[in-house]
């Protein structure tokens, strides 16, 4: 078999390049060639910035499938290979032929010089959907064996200034057999990135493949995997990666760790009943049900589109059996009212408003009609800046059960809460997390 080393040289990376890069080439080809016969190096002379390295690598991919060449391998100007990675790629190679695209683990120089390993990477990715399942950064790197039908098969976007790299890889994660192993290729060096009018820089290339990850989890069922203490681990589905809440997901936590932890000492009735109103997706309402033992789970979420992961995640724990529904499709006030949802932001589906719209389809409920004689034990209110108004609703329960309060409160309802509702529902604040904007408060009834 025949590999070609693919190496675009843009505005000043030729010293890089010849000091460097094409050394480190030539000196994994002494070391082992590994199942290659030989092994080619193509250096695409982009010094003046006249064509972008993508063209220039789409035009290195031709030249290679021209002259016969099985595999290419990407190898930036900037990066060294590794003495052994054509001997790691037989390796794996030969346990799995049919691989059509190999990569390896992320390495990079730190600021010594010392090559580490990526600490938050994928371990090993063998399906489309584990791919997705990691942000771009932590997924894979340019430096990969690829089949050349493949490469050539897509190739790269050269009216991108950044991102077609990760623009390439979903392509073949979608269209060819991939795998991510346990050996290291090449190593990167950070912060040397060409100079010249079609250059990016990280933060630039951070920004894209993010936008570019949210559009084909679109396409792709992805779940994340929470594992937090004994016990099975939570699924959460992944619809958007740049979500607040999905991202801490995607880094295998619960959404405000910290604060659910402190219930542990604050909610002592055993096997509680819980109301959750702002559910969202359901980050809390699984916690609790894991780490509480909910013997009733009351989801409040008046927001279509985060009922449906919701009921999803739901679903994916197993959780069905404790949950009350009455509460999914509505929102909780001081009254009944007819309400539009609002998301400023999309990228926080947790800040979905509620504003009072006579047309807008969704319908508010007092807690103390929508819970009538339901024991409760807990009631978390995230209402982004209708807590008040909660609470005002749910005035007679609150009263009759005593339960632990948890409570998001805009900053400019700080003193409504903590000083005048407090004191007239016999309540004392016993903690705090403090926020930007909110302050969440966690209060229990005065003795």
């Amino acid at each position: 078999m025949i590999c070609t080393i693919i190496t675009p040289v843009g505005p000043g990376h030729m010293e890089l390049f010849q000091t460097s890069c094409a050394p480190s080439v030539e000196q994994a080809k002494a070391w082992n060639m590994g199942p290659f016969t030989e092994v080619r190096h193509l250096m695409m002379d982009d010094t003046e910035g006249k064509f972008g390295r993508s063209a220039r690598r789409n035009e290195a991919i031709a030249m290679a499938q021209e002259a016969g060449s099985d595999w290419v391998f990407f190898l930036d100007a900037d990066d060294v290979m590794t003495p052994n990675a054509f001997e790691g790629f037989g390796r794996i190679i030969a346990e799995e032929p049919d691989l059509q695209a190999v990569w390896g683990l992320i390495c990079t120089f730190d600021e010594g010089g010392e090559p580490g390993l990526r600490e938050d990477q994928a371990e090993r990715l063998d399906t489309r959907e584990d791919f997705l399942s990691f942000p771009p950064y932590a997924a894979v790197q340019i430096g990969g064996f690829i089949r050349t039908d493949c490469a050539a098969r897509f190739g790269f976007d050269a009216d991108m200034d950044t991102g077609e790299d990760y623009k390439l890889y979903c392509q073949l994660w979608d269209q060819c057999r991939c795998g991510k192993r346990a050996e290291i290729f090449f190593v990167n060096r950070r912060g040397q990135h060409s100079t010249g009018p079609r250059s990016a820089t990280g933060e630039d290339w951070y920004h894209e493949t993010n936008r570019q990850w949210a559009e084909q989890l679109k396409q792709v069922e992805v779940w994340a995997t929470i594992r937090d203490g004994e016990g099975a681990p939570a699924r959460m589905r992944v619809t958007n990666p740049n979500d607040l809440i999905q991202m801490t997901h995607l880094r295998g936590k619960f959404f405000e760790a910290d604060s659910l932890a402190k219930l542990k000492k604050l909610v002592k009735a055993p096997s509680p009943r819980i109301v959750e109103v702002g559910a969202n997706i359901g980050n809390h309402v699984v916690w609790y049900a894991q780490h509480l033992d909910a013997s009733r789970i009351y989801p409040v979420e008046p927001n279509p589109e985060a009922l449906t992961l919701l009921n999803q995640n739901i679903a994916a724990n197993g959780i069905d059996t404790v949950i009350d529904r009455r509460g999914m499709g509505y929102g909780a006030g001081k009254s009944t009212g007819t309400f539009r949802t609002q998301t400023d932001n999309a990228d926080n589906l947790g800040a979905t408003r509620l504003v009072a719209d006579e047309t807008g389809g969704i319908e508010t409920k007092t807690l103390d009609a929508m819970m009538g004689d339901e024991k409760v034990d807990f009631i978390k209110i995230d209402a982004e800046g209708m807590e008040l108004d909660v609470l005002e609703g749910a005035r007679d329960l609150i009263a009759r059960d005593k339960p632990v309060i948890w409570v998001e409160v805009l900053r400019e309802n700080m003193l409504g809460f903590a000083q005048s509702w407090c004191k007239s529902a016999g309540y004392r604040i016993v903690d705090s997390t403090t926020y930007v904007n909110t302050i969440d408060y966690f209060a229990i009834p005065k003795e």
